[in-house]
């Protein structure tokens, strides 16, 4: 699976709006291998900033998580340091990609160019499950358990799924698995 090289991303988010990321988590594969994963807290955009008890009680994050923990700005600058010129594959990437959009909007500064991949689109198409949340496709294709809302899990996780979906099928290169996306791979476009 030498072909098959990409970043796997998660953001959670502070409350309902999209810019308030609170943390991410990265998973690198190369030739088909996780072989570096990194995640933790941000502080939100200041505009943003405040945490919502729903979201609390599902990722866990509270205000004083975050005291201490880098910028956005300072986190997008490692972000891309980490992806490289890899494509992003993110689990539901139109929220993760809006996650990334709309913490630029609230920071004031234009988003980097980037281009997403989708692994819950991959995974209606491929593996024909009723639900296709992470937690149902990582159990049908094996995966360990996992926390699911915590970003670095949820980004090796998706990374996994991904590599365990390419292997069933055959499809080891991001060109494969996605194949009417390829060109727009090639040809970053603005997230």
């Amino acid at each position: 699976m030498q072909g098959l090289n990409f970043t796997a991303i998660d953001f959670e988010t502070a409350n309902n709006k999209r810019g308030s990321v609170c943390a991410v988590g990265l998973a690198k594969v190369q030739g088909g291998v996780v072989v570096d994963s990194k995640s933790w807290l941000i502080q939100p955009p200041p505009s943003v900033s405040h945490f919502e008890s729903r979201n609390i009680s599902v990722n866990g994050i509270r205000p004083g998580d975050v005291m201490g923990a880098p910028s956005w700005r300072a986190s997008l600058d490692h972000i891309v340091d980490f992806v490289g010129t890899d494509v992003l594959v993110a689990h539901n990437a139109s929220f993760d990609r809006s996650v990334l959009r709309n913490a630029c909007s609230e920071s004031g500064f234009e988003p980097p160019e980037l281009s997403f991949l989708c692994s819950l689109d991959l995974a209606r198409r491929l593996l024909g499950l009723e639900v296709n949340k992470l937690p149902h496709v990582a159990k049908a294709l094996g995966l360990a358990s996992f926390n699911h809302h915590d970003a670095g899990d949820d980004s090796t996780v998706c990374a996994e799924a991904v590599i365990a979906i390419a292997r069933a099928h055959g499809l080891h290169s991001t060109e494969l698995l996605w194949p009417t996306k390829s060109k727009s791979k090639a040809e970053p476009s603005r997230v």
